[in-house]
């Protein structure tokens, strides 16, 4: 085995469109350059932590975690590509290269786990999708409920503006609210749209009536 894999044509996803670009694994570390625009993640061999193998929309895809936290995701990989990359790890990053199995149920209950940047939504131990949570614009809390809004990307032709979570009411802890808990959690590393500037007009006293009616 070499020192060093490259592979051509690997996509990576940013909100929702698909950027292709180079991966390279060396012993030093692992390099993703974007054709699109020239960003470059780099990754120390001795930070990588996790590593898993999944099957996707674009073939096969890797997910790897840092000891610092981060995650990334490079799509576009051939099913005979798995044995040669698990290899290179082993021998190299001493990390094994799991295979990991996607729910393609199609069910809308499960479980919500929060994992660093990540919120994974699981059916049956089995991680259904997930939302990097700095792609998260606002959060908004109603009862039992957290919405996400999301930051939009202009090269996609559709966009997901929304996602509602359904939060059941605590069963053990009656003391913290099980909806604020959620909602602190995508907070913490949500990229929230923050309004600044004055106010063009203040009403004090304006007569509302909610829900209208």
């Amino acid at each position: 085995m070499g020192d060093m894999l490259e592979f051509n044509d690997i996509y990576q996803e940013v909100k929702g469109s698909w950027n292709d670009g180079r991966l390279r694994f060396s012993k030093q570390n692992v390099v993703y350059k974007s054709n699109k625009t020239g960003k470059v993640d780099s990754i120390p061999a001795g930070e990588l932590n996790l590593a898993q193998w999944r099957r996707v929309c674009l073939g096969h895809g890797i997910k790897l975690g840092t000891s610092t936290g981060h995650i990334y995701k490079y799509d576009g990989f051939r099913d005979t590509d798995f044995e040669k990359i698990s290899e290179f790890f082993k021998v190299n990053y001493k990390v094994e290269l799991s295979e990991k199995d996607l729910s393609v149920k199609g069910w809308n209950w499960g479980t919500a786990k929060f994992s660093g940047p990540l919120l994974s939504f699981d059916v049956n131990d089995n991680t259904a999708f997930e939302i990097p949570l700095s792609n998260v614009s606002q959060c908004a809390t109603g009862k039992n409920e957290v919405t996400l809004e999301f930051h939009q990307n202009d090269d996609t032709e559709v966009s997901l503006m929304e996602v509602r979570f359904y939060v059941p009411p605590s069963q053990t802890d009656e003391r913290q609210d099980p909806v604020e808990a959620f909602a602190q959690n995508v907070l913490s590393k949500a990229d929230v749209i923050q309004a600044t500037g004055d106010a063009v007009c203040i009403f004090k006293e304006l007569q509302c009536l909610t829900p209208r009616g």
